[in-house]
């Protein structure tokens, strides 16, 4: 089995608390990777860097496709590269065995809740994954279309291991996965030119190069290039639209509740959490320079468990590094805020897909929905540990921080505790903040500034099974509601849950990956049912998608989604673009 998925399968059956959910673990680790008839010859590929031997796999279907993994795209990030941007690798000689996925990258993780080791992975990870139907060589050979996936986690954990083509893969769709740097080892800044920051994004628009220059000897148009990601994975999408570094590399890209717009996405204060970092890790911080000297001889796994540091309740704030403006770079990518370049008009103009679900907040509140002394907690340390879990404190002057997280409170939850009886209610709020208000601006202005279309959607489908229930290792699969990231594994397979065990979750994984192969292909996110416009800017209202069921898609309009309105009436210090000397919110 490969390595990360063996991380993922020894985690969880660590953390198994009963004999029969270790046996489901045992059982579903087992099944992750079915293989075709090992005795047929390997498949192989040449590229100008060398040469490929890679091994077959079986789609959902039986459909029998070439995996190629753990490709280096750069070089290993270790000693004197660690905060280095990606360095290129040089060609190797003779064949490269493509057969085992890649470690992770290092990095505090977070799934489980309470797993018996916090930091995993390896500092030498930057690899990636290419998964080629086979066709017959009497039907067209044309290039095939490129789905390019970015995985979620926050910027701080998760890996291309646990995330699989294997339903698309039923298509003549290629699927690459990558790996990236995560949280300090990606995305410290010391706010200058010594470390500028964005190392795990640069990572990504590095392997996104490679993409760009080698998919063509595996069958892929590379001119057919679609970013697809959740989360973070979905942000990062969106960054890629407002980085030069990545600028003609894609013709689209899909954000699975994720934009560059997030409150979560963008670091605040960069420079003070590296000197935190630095203290914690017993190095100087008189200047950068010698504190990144001495960050350079710690040990990876000990800065790593330092993140728990950052993160006062549970895993929240759950971003502390993050992507950030690059003042004094080289080659930054990015040398602004999101709303700042696409109010400069400097977006990529490629068709944009982005949506949420209807109980985006389930991440992160699923992690503590069922521990009365969390929410306990929560409740009784709202007013010092509100503006940590809403990620405000930054944002909002301190003196300002209780008023504001009252608000927040008694506009949702109004006299209430917090406790199970308020769960929706604390949901709604998290989803709200973090994922629906934000997506809908980033969606408008980049639709006011492009000439191609961006299309929202929103999605309230529950499936048989939801990673709600594997992030609060709910075993009897309480219904929650449809939790961030549901939509989309029922496209990209996970060991997390298996979302296709019913018809009609069949069903509506038939519409989802129609939707997505006809905007791969063409541009326009097609799907027979009904006509999908593109979003209007103009519009008071937001009007888009509402996918309730594979019976269920209809066009609605909301005028306060996400009740915008009412976090509109709060003054945070995000997405504001400087113009001439007033500040307009975007």
């Amino acid at each position: 089995m490969a390595v990360g998925r063996e991380y993922w399968c020894e985690r969880q059956y660590a953390n198994g608390r009963t004999m029969l959910m270790r046996l489901l673990i045992v059982l579903l680790c087992l099944g992750l990777t079915v293989h075709a008839n090992l005795d047929e010859p390997a498949p192989r590929v040449k590229t100008p860097l060398g040469a490929l031997k890679g091994h077959y796999q079986l789609s959902q279907n039986g459909k029998k496709y070439e995996a190629y993994e753990g490709i280096p795209y750069a070089l290993p990030p270790i000693g004197k590269l660690r905060f280095k941007p990606p360095r290129q690798i040089p060609a190797w000689i003779g064949e490269l065995s493509a057969t085992k996925l890649s470690s992770p990258c290092i990095q505090y993780t977070q799934l489980p809740y309470d797993p018996a080791e916090k930091v995993e992975g390896s500092e030498d990870c930057l690899y990636l994954n290419i998964y080629v139907p086979v066709r017959e060589k009497t039907v067209n050979r044309a290039p095939m279309p490129v789905f390019f996936w970015i995985h979620g986690g926050a910027f701080q954990f998760g890996s291309s291991t646990l995330y699989g083509g294997k339903h698309l893969l039923d298509h003549d769709v290629i699927f690459v996965t990558i790996n990236y740097r995560l949280g300090p080892m990606g995305f410290l800044s010391t706010e200058d030119e010594i470390v500028p920051g964005n190392m795990g994004l640069k990572d990504q628009s590095m392997a996104l190069r490679w993409i760009s220059d080698n998919i063509e000897w595996f069958g892929g148009d590379p001119k057919k290039i679609t970013l697809v990601g959740v989360s973070a994975g979905g942000a990062s999408v969106h960054y890629h639209y407002l980085s030069k570094l990545s600028a003609g590399l894609f013709q689209g890209g899909i954000s699975v509740s994720g934009t560059a717009f997030d409150c979560w996405t963008q670091t605040e204060n960069p420079l003070e959490k590296a000197k935190k970092l630095s203290v914690l890790m017993g190095c100087p911080t008189i200047n950068s320079r010698e504190m990144i000297r001495c960050l350079r001889y710690r040990p990876a796994r000990a800065i790593v468990q330092a993140v728990g540091e950052f993160m006062p309740f549970m895993y929240n704030p759950f971003t502390p590094f993050g992507p950030v403006p690059e003042k004094m770079s080289d080659a930054p990518f990015i040398d602004r805020t999101p709303a700042e370049i696409i109010s400069s008009g400097e977006v990529q103009d490629v068709p944009w897909i982005t949506g949420v679900v209807s109980e985006e907040g389930l991440y992160p509140v699923a992690e503590f929905i069922a521990m009365d002394d969390k929410l306990k907690e929560l409740n009784d340390n709202w007013d010092v540990l509100g503006p940590q879990f809403l990620d405000f404190n930054y944002t909002i002057p301190r003196e300002k921080h209780v008023e504001t997280a009252r608000l927040i409170r008694q506009h949702y939850l109004g006299t209430k505790p917090i406790d199970r009886h308020s769960t929706v209610e604390l949901v709604q709020m998290a989803g709200d903040r973090f994922f629906v208000v934000d997506s809908e601006k980033a969606a408008r202005m980049q639709a006011k500034m492009n000439k191609n279309p961006v299309w929202y959607y929103y999605y309230s489908y529950r499936a048989a099974q939801s990673l709600s229930s594997s992030l609060a290792g709910n075993t009897d699969n309480v219904n929650y509601g449809v939790c961030h990231g549901d939509d989309v594994f029922l496209v990209i397979d996970t060991p997390y849950i298996d979302a296709t065990t019913t018809q009609k979750d069949l069903d509506m994984q038939k519409i989802l990956i129609d939707i997505w192969i006809s905007f791969a292909k063409h541009g326009v996110p097609n799907e027979t049912a009904i006509n999908w416009p593109k979003l209007d800017p103009s519009q008071k209202e937001l009007y888009y998608l509402h996918i309730a069921s594979p019976t269920e898609i209809t066009m609605e309009t909301n005028a306060d989604f996400g009740q915008k309105n009412f976090w509109n009436s709060i003054d945070f210090n995000e997405n504001k673009v400087q113009q001439s000397t007033t500040k307009t919110e975007l």
